[in-house]
């Protein structure tokens, strides 16, 4: 006869292995995202690094390495917090679309700005590129992190 102990174990085991299945998924896309990233002659990981910051809520240099989606915005929910009068509580997203990253402005009062252009629907964006929102600049790049020896910039903005 099964207990409602017996259940309970059966019902955390099941739980415990669903988890790490789920991390297992997680960590074997990162890696192939990676690979794929070194097969087009890339070796590192796409950055925005801020170049230029009017508000001062931001420091010249400072370097966000992309993820799935990259949230900009004046909102503490956001990644990268912009503390601007001009900037919308949630102004602009980056996401991954394949092997390329897409830049949309979220309906933002005073827009988003890529290579002087206002943009006026989702762009792909690349390296080199400059994306203005409010008075912060940030340039496109690749991060080499064989160079560094913290290559991820955690904690963006919260």
């Amino acid at each position: 006869m099964i207990t409602l102990d017996d259940l309970l174990m059966i019902g955390l085991r099941f739980i415990f292995v669903l988890l790490l299945y789920f991390f297992l998924f997680h960590i074997i896309r990162i890696m192939y995202k990676e690979s794929r990233l070194t097969a087009m002659g890339f070796k590192g990981y796409p950055v925005l690094v801020v170049v230029e910051d009017k508000s001062g809520s931001l420091k010249r240099g400072e370097k966000y390495i992309f993820r799935e989606n990259i949230t900009i915005g004046r909102g503490q929910h956001n990644d990268i917090v912009i503390r601007d009068r001009y900037v919308s509580n949630s102004h602009a997203v980056i996401t991954s679309q394949g092997e390329s990253w897409q830049l949309t402005d979220l309906g933002s009062t005073n827009g988003t700005y890529i290579n002087n252009t206002k943009l006026t629907n989702t762009q792909s964006i690349k390296p080199g590129d400059k994306i203005n929102i409010a008075g912060v600049t940030f340039k496109v790049g690749w991060e080499n992190a064989s160079r560094s020896s913290f290559p991820y910039r955690t904690g963006a903005a919260r």
